[in-house]
């Protein structure tokens, strides 16, 4: 349900699963756990957008970088707020509204992380 709720806002989202198929995606799934670490930090500071869904190690480290690179494109997601909203059955322009104004609720809090564009308002 989180995942539908996070593509009906941000419709070109891309997961591992998306863009390998079949054998190459169940041969990915055995690879050392470095090993997909590896290629999941690689892809993450290449990407043109991301979005933080656990702000954990890897996530901090991805976000630093980014923000070393300049791609300031990175979202650290209001999970309580996405978990609420997705859970209340907001869908499609009412979840981008809903997170639009969490985010900037909480960057006027001193909480987020504001953005040159808000994702909320991105158009891919």
């Amino acid at each position: 349900m989180e995942l539908e709720g996070l593509t009906s806002v941000y419709t070109n989202v891309v997961t591992k699963s998306s863009v390998l198929s079949g054998k190459d995606f169940d041969d990915f799934k055995s690879m050392h756990g470095n090993t997909k670490a590896a290629l999941d930090y690689y892809v993450s500071i290449h990407s043109d957008a991301y979005v933080a869904t656990y702000f954990g190690n890897m996530d901090k480290m991805v976000a630093a970088m980014r923000a070393y690179k300049g791609l300031y494109k990175t979202l650290f997601l209001n999970r309580k707020a996405f978990a609420d909203f997705t859970s209340q059955g907001l869908k499609g322009i009412e979840l981008r509204e809903a997170l639009s104004k969490a985010h900037k609720d909480d960057f006027v809090m001193g909480r987020g992380s504001a953005l040159p564009d808000c994702f909320c308002d991105f158009k891919l």
